[in-house]
């Protein structure tokens, strides 16, 4: 039997400009996803008389875990599985921007290579994952499912398709800074897909414009990364603020939201969208700065939204037992 576990992920800032060879800035959080892959006898009575030698439990799609498994046999060339139970058990809310399903791509790779390997290779699992990803994605930056797998703060740029520059930062957000908070507005209607499908779409309509809200995402995403490395919260604040500026002229940004967001600016906090955003309606968990947790949960209970604590720079893929 081997255990594995694996953090969800937020964008800090650079979602969707990294699709166009912008860096992102990326942290690994304290929401978990673990994956169990443990032998499973035949004459079992689930077993017996059937030709399935792979059975799921899990609150996950089955079909994707089942896509991870024919990638991991693909990569290895193995022609047959041993029989195989694969369970999921995760912390980390699916549709939310939060890498829930990079989480279960790194997860499954990473329980199944050592499981079937007997090998820890925390690299090849990733370049594995992000094959998975393409799945779900179509056109992935292969930042989300990094940052599941390197933990901390990831700097992340795709410079080609078969290049990646990959930077876990040498410093930890410090205890002055890691005041987050997770806002849940509802899960978008929209997928991650659609949403780059969307802001692919503004691009060949409008390139320059698009340009240069790439351009100014970019700048906020180094903003951010100087102030959590200085310990600079006034520069922090503004470059979230101004980044999520970048990501509502991207129009990734639901218009039911937008409000709220004002009102936690207005009460000396700060907040963005994460990952793909939404549209029509709510668009997952936003990202908000405060010391005052109070003060925007009040803000954000008219709305319905609820307001929960999160840790950034969280621990990456983990080996928790084998047997």
């Amino acid at each position: 039997m081997v255990t594995v576990s694996v953090p969800g992920k937020v964008h800090l800032m650079g979602e969707h400009a990294v699709v166009y060879g912008k860096p992102a800035l990326l942290a690994a959080i304290n929401l978990r996803l673990r994956v169990t892959v443990e032998s499973l006898s035949l004459s079992s009575p689930r077993t017996r008389g059937s030709r399935e030698k792979i059975l799921i439990d899990s609150s996950e799609p089955s079909d994707y875990i089942r896509h991870v498994v024919e990638v991991v046999k693909r990569e290895y060339k193995l022609a047959n599985l041993p029989p195989m139970k694969i369970t999921v058990v995760s912390d980390i809310p699916a549709g939310y921007h939060l890498g829930s399903s990079a989480a279960v791509a790194v997860g499954v790779v990473g329980a199944l290579t050592y499981y079937l390997k007997k090998v820890w290779n925390p690299a090849a699992i990733n370049q594995i994952a992000y094959e998975v990803e393409k799945k779900m994605h179509g056109n992935p930056s292969g930042g989300d499912n990094t940052t599941v797998t390197m933990g901390g703060l990831i700097w992340f740029r795709k410079e080609l398709e078969f290049l990646k520059s990959i930077w876990q930062l040498p410093f930890k957000i410090p205890e002055s800074l890691n005041h987050f908070f997770l806002i849940n507005t509802g899960k978008p209607k929209e997928t991650t897909g659609e949403m780059i499908s969307l802001v692919a779409s503004g691009v060949r309509r409008q390139a320059s414009r698009m340009n240069r809200l790439f351009d100014e995402n970019e700048i906020q995403t180094r903003n951010i990364a100087v102030a959590i490395k200085e310990g600079d919260e006034k520069e922090l604040m503004d470059a979230m603020t101004a980044g999520q500026r970048s990501l509502e002229g991207m129009e990734v940004v639901s218009r039911k939201v937008i409000p709220l967001i004002r009102k936690i600016e207005k009460a000396g906090g700060a907040a963005k969208i994460l990952g793909g955003g939404g549209k029509a309606e709510g668009v997952g968990f936003l990202l908000c700065y405060t010391q005052d947790p109070d003060k925007i949960s009040a803000i954000s209970k008219p709305y319905g939204f609820s307001i929960q604590p999160i840790r950034l720079g969280e621990e990456g893929i983990r080996l928790e037992k084998k047997s």
